[in-house]
């Protein structure tokens, strides 16, 4: 079966990020999504494995999911942002350096003429200020600075020629002051951000592959837990608010380093948001879409999982009902008395159990059907 490509992954996120608001309440739409991402899933089945604890067995008889903060993975990388804050730090301050203070004007413009003050220049005034009035170290030269001031005061202003002139020399060396400051804090933000994307989404892993030794001894406890075997085939059989959301499933992209998230354009259009309230450009489609890949990546070490991920935001909704448990498949160790709580499980939830056991070579395993 193919492989779902980064470039179709970039498409669907694409698409998603387009239609938030379809994706609440048009069936059909869903349903579209939902059936093209099948098309990836081998069989229409995903696995998840499971020690045998009271919860894992709570939430299996529930048909229920816990989704966990990517920041409980041992992976300290996965889930977030990778971002290479040296060479973010020069792009940061040349930003700061070429835009903000234009930022700044704006919204001090903005908050004058709030309080009844009328400033005589607007944003190209402004940026030909920048041009006309300033050497290349970004210092004054004054006899220009006056001669613009001039040419944008009404007559009946003049006399507010110097006030005008101090105020203006005030503001310029209060922003020069804040500079550096302001290319530190946007760094520390940024660097917080990484970690806040760990806290901020909820994740179900699962593989395409109950019969992995490896994941068997990693996430099954060493053969005494239990997988789980989703099928989505049916999903149409199900409620629309029950499978809706299964247009979050994706599988890991594996990579030898994950690319590089460059924060500039998004510092910018927060920026942009929060001074001129531009409310489209608070969720940039770009933005969104590199985002949503940023999540997706994993380092190459960890491609034999074949991981899918199911994600949501985080709202404290950590359990989920996830009706669509087709087979249990055991360890071949597991306890007698955990196999009877699956047991008892399965037969409540009407599908089958398989045994886990060496074959006759000895250089693997075979899953006999011991329930239904």
């Amino acid at each position: 079966m193919a492989k779902m490509k980064n470039d179709l992954k970039r498409e669907i996120f694409r698409e998603l990020c387009q239609h938030k608001e379809e994706l609440k309440n048009d069936v059909e739409f869903v349903q579209r999504i939902i059936n093209e991402r099948l098309a990836y899933i081998p069989h229409k089945k995903l696995y998840k494995f499971r020690s045998c604890s009271i919860n894992s067995f709570k939430t299996l008889e529930e048909s229920c999911i816990w989704m966990s903060p990517a920041s409980s993975f041992d992976d300290l990388f996965d889930n977030t942002i990778n971002i290479d804050l040296v060479q973010n730090s020069r792009e940061i301050k040349s930003w700061v350096y070429n835009s903000f203070p234009v930022f700044c004007f704006d919204l001090a413009k903005s908050f004058c003429e709030s309080n009844g003050e009328d400033v005589p220049y607007n944003h190209n005034d402004f940026l030909e200020y920048i041009d006309t009035c300033l050497d290349n170290n970004g210092s004054p030269i004054i006899d220009r600075e006056r001669n613009f001031i001039e040419s944008r005061v009404a007559h009946d202003d003049a006399d507010r020629m110097n006030e005008i002139f101090s105020l203006l020399k005030e503001l310029r060396e209060k922003f020069a002051a804040n500079e550096e400051q302001m290319v530190d804090s946007i760094s520390n933000a940024i660097n917080d951000a990484r970690t806040y994307m760990r806290d901020a989404t909820l994740v179900y892993c699962m593989t395409e592959n109950y019969d992995n030794p490896t994941l068997w001894e990693r996430y099954a406890n060493k053969y005494t837990g239990f997988c789980i075997e989703y099928y989505f085939g049916d999903f149409l059989k199900k409620e629309f608010e029950d499978y809706k959301n299964l247009c979050f499933l994706f599988p890991m992209s594996y990579c030898k380093k994950k690319p590089y998230f460059d924060m500039v354009p998004f510092i910018d259009n927060t920026c942009r948001r929060t001074i001129y309230k531009e409310e489209n450009a608070c969720r940039d489609l770009d933005l969104d879409v590199e985002l949503n890949m940023q999540l997706h990546y994993k380092n190459k070490e960890y491609e034999f999982e074949h991981e899918w991920r199911f994600s949501i935001n985080n709202k404290s909704n950590n359990k989920q009902y996830f009706p669509y448990i087709n087979a249990i498949y055991v360890g071949k160790d597991i306890k007698p008395g955990n196999l009877n709580r699956l047991c008892s499980i399965a037969r409540k939830l009407g599908v089958p159990i398989y045994k886990q056991i060496p074959n006759k070579a000895n250089n693997g395993f075979e899953y006999i059907k011991i329930l239904l």
